[in-house]
């Protein structure tokens, strides 16, 4: 394929607006932590965490860290707020360098009926800061006054963004036993869902049991993915989107590394675009797959893995 029919491909892709699953490489560009920072500052301040592990997930998924986890919820949230807010003052500095979000939203939902649906994973506010200088009127289930609680029913199916947070945001709090949205620390209990294997084990409570409903559904009417810096290390999500890609959904994939596990869950997907940086990282490496054979494998010029660059080929 040549670099216009690659590019008309994705385009035929995500034709209709897509479910948009955003991940903490999504983020990581404006400064957010990785598991890797997560891990090392949990083992700064937790005695009895295993410096030596390479896997977080695994690690925190221990029976032993049962009783330690609303401290590590603790220490998860002040690591990622620290960042967050930079990522808010850089946002008031510099919005150009956010662009890419704003263009995404601009993409999926000005067409009628003007809704654009967003489950992500990360604790971050980035996106909510980003619709938010632009004027973009979205939910993660609460309203945006201070103080307020989950009401399942904000979510609706035109003029709206709906943005499902499925393990929880830096500014929800257990309040005596509501959980509200509080943007000030005041010493209340985060309700994030830290990593873990056994991280779903709450979500039976709200409004995690509504959010995995509603990402459910979203997950199972999508008619196409775009999935940003997302690694399907998920084991509620990715079965589900794995499912419908098998049935023929098509996926495109855009991150910095297309991890061995992104590729194990979609090896059966029907129609999947790889967009990932070369290792010139001036420069896109692309892959199309159908039906499991090779359409085409393209290194082209342009960090097209960036969400800003991406966005050229779809605008």
């Amino acid at each position: 394929m040549d670099i216009d029919e690659i590019y008309k491909t994705i385009q035929d892709y995500l034709k209709e607006p897509p479910l948009v699953i955003w991940g903490s490489g999504a983020t990581a560009g404006f400064g957010l932590p990785g598991m890797g920072t997560l891990k090392d500052e949990i083992g700064k301040a937790l005695p009895s965490f295993d410096k030596t592990c390479t896997d977080l997930e695994t690690e925190l998924g221990k029976d032993k860290y049962e009783t330690d986890l609303p401290r590590i919820r603790r220490i998860i949230r002040e690591v990622v707020c620290n960042a967050d807010i930079k990522a808010k003052e850089n946002l008031l500095k510099n919005c150009e360098e956010f662009d890419g979000i704003r263009r995404l939203t601009q993409f999926c939902h000005d067409p009628h009926p003007k809704v654009m649906n967003v489950v992500s994973t990360n604790y971050d506010r980035i996106l909510e800061y980003v619709w938010g200088y632009y004027g973009y009127q979205y939910t993660d289930g609460f309203d945006q006054h201070e103080l307020s609680e989950f009401e399942e029913s904000r979510f609706q199916d035109k003029d709206i963004i709906n943005l499902m947070k499925v393990h929880g945001s830096l500014d929800w709090f257990d309040v005596d036993h509501d959980v509200r949205k509080i943007t000030t620390d005041f010493g209340y209990d985060p309700v994030m869902i830290p990593p873990g294997k056994n991280k779903y084990r709450t979500t039976h409570k709200s409004p995690y049991r509504e959010l995995m409903q509603k990402s459910d559904d979203a997950i199972k009417r999508a008619s196409s993915f775009l999935v940003v810096g997302f690694g399907f290390n998920d084991e509620h999500i990715t079965p589900l989107v794995s499912k419908k890609t098998k049935a023929g959904t098509p996926i495109v994939v855009v991150t910095m590394d297309i991890t061995p596990t992104t590729e194990k869950e979609l090896e059966k997907a029907k129609k999947v675009i790889y967009v990932e940086a070369d290792a010139d990282i001036c420069k896109s490496r692309i892959r199309i797959i159908e039906n499991g054979s090779s359409v085409s494998d393209s290194v082209v010029d342009g960090d097209y893995w960036k969400l800003n660059k991406f966005m050229d080929i779809l605008q």
